[in-house]
């Protein structure tokens, strides 16, 4: 959804092969409430994808008559202050994206040092004493007490008997392989959000300077200066009656406060 609201073009490119991926590799599902899940799912990636061509022809659309009724084009005026369009989103992602790489690096390292561990280490036999929050309370066989970690140690009956990996110093029960699966999490919860901040911002430093870059469509405008001169109004430069005008205040410090002038036409 974030993509459909803020990069309407990277939906309309990435939802097609996430619905052929869906629709090839979890139809049909093992069971009703999974084949509707999946159905479910490619439902709203057809309906993403329409949304966002919807939104691309309405954009183009809207282009269309002002460029035809601009009629001119001129160079984009520099501004006061230098702008820096997108340096938050592409900062803010950059520092995402560190993380989720740091959180993947994290999990395949372990993953694979667990593996190495495992392939070297003895085994050995140790009976269950009892078990804490995250953690079971183990008597090996040479009378050791071992308190090793465990991600359900309910699922351990005291009495009961476990095969332990000891490689040195590392030991880990034989049925509790690593488990990457917080790091994967946190690499997706930072990646995604990283990686769509910073094609936002690479977005919109990519459009400001295609504006610096060539002349843009100019449209024709009349102003109007009435009494007291702070009022004045702007319209269609063929509006002279100056009917259905936008009118504002000028601001303090205005550089053209105080100017009495009659209607005169600005591009």
């Amino acid at each position: 959804m974030c993509w459909l609201a803020r990069l309407p073009e990277l939906t309309l490119v990435t939802a097609p092969p996430l619905a052929v991926l869906v629709g090839w590799l979890e139809l049909p599902g093992p069971g009703t409430t999974a084949t509707v899940a999946d159905v479910s799912v490619l439902v709203a990636l057809v309906f993403c994808w329409a949304a966002a061509v919807e939104r691309l022809t309405a954009r183009r659309r809207q282009r269309r008559p002002a460029e035809h009724a601009a009629r001119v084009r001129h160079p984009s005026p520099a501004p006061a202050v230098p702008l820096r369009r997108g340096r938050t989103p592409i900062t803010a992602g950059l520092l995402l994206l560190g993380a989720a790489v740091f959180a993947v690096v994290q999990g395949v390292g372990g993953t694979v040092a667990d593996r190495h561990h495992a392939h070297r280490a003895e085994r050995i036999t140790a009976r269950v004493l009892g078990h804490g929050e995250e953690s079971v309370r183990l008597r090996a066989g040479d009378g050791r007490l071992l308190t090793l970690s465990a991600s359900s140690p309910g699922g351990y009956r005291r009495g009961s008997t476990v095969t332990v990996l000891e490689d040195g110093t590392w030991r880990r029960l034989l049925a509790e392989p690593y488990d990457a699966s917080g790091r994967q999490l946190l690499g997706l919860a930072t990646g995604l959000p990283g990686g769509s901040m910073l094609l936002t911002g690479l977005l919109a430093r990519r459009r400001a300077a295609a504006l610096r870059g060539v002349p843009v469509p100019v449209l024709r405008v009349l102003e109007r200066a009435d009494e007291p001169p702070r009022d004045r109004c702007v319209g269609a430069c063929l509006n002279t009656a100056a009917r259905r005008t936008a009118p504002w205040q000028a601001s303090a410090g205005d550089p053209l406060e105080g100017i009495k002038a009659p209607s005169r036409t600005h591009t």
